[in-house]
């Protein structure tokens, strides 16, 4: 080995052992800070938020319809039965907040990000554990737009009274009062 030789591989040493220590380091902080970022799934679940297990025409604005949605051998093929209860897609790994359960007829009242009107759905496709949706993330409140769900802030009723049905409804989003000229 030449003089050239033997200086270039002690060089290396130093340079090698620093690049491996500030990669175990930028790994340390990544770890860190993803375990303190975590969201608590089991808090949401806890909460009433649920994944959805299946994929497909299972949810549908009126309970009776649900219930037949419930009782069809195969509701993913059957398009006039999709037509005729207005069913809605369900996506796997897609976030609803339960506003309600009948278990006598095994259903669930829900409220999904991007959808206006309340969906029933058979609570055997509603998980209580976090699931993947299909670009492999799992959704949040924050993430789907279920976030702070709020309590409401009821505006006056045109003869100044207040519409107590929104004080009871804890699902109801802040809207604005109208403002005086």
């Amino acid at each position: 080995m030449t003089k050239e030789e033997r200086s270039n591989s002690v060089e290396a040493t130093p340079k090698g052992l620093a690049a491996k220590l500030l990669t175990l380091l930028c790994l340390l902080t990544a770890a860190t800070l993803t375990t303190a970022t975590a969201t608590d799934f089991k808090a949401l679940a806890e909460q009433g938020y649920r994944w959805v297990r299946v994929n497909g025409p299972y949810a549908t604005p009126n309970k009776n319809d649900a219930v037949k949605l419930a009782d069809a051998k195969s509701v993913s093929s059957d398009i006039e039965l999709q037509d005729k209860t207005r069913a809605y897609f369900l996506l796997p790994g897609m976030l609803v907040f339960v506003l309600e359960n009948d278990t006598a007829a095994g259903l669930s009242r829900v409220r999904a990000s991007g959808i206006v009107v309340d969906l029933w759905t058979e609570t055997k496709y509603l998980s209580s554990q976090p699931l993947k949706d299909s670009y492999g993330v799992t959704e949040t409140p924050d993430s789907s737009g279920l976030g702070h769900l709020g309590s409401p802030s009821p505006s006056p009723s045109p003869n100044g009274n207040i519409d107590r049905s929104l004080l009871d409804n804890q699902l109801i989003s802040p809207s604005p009062s109208p403002t005086a000229p």
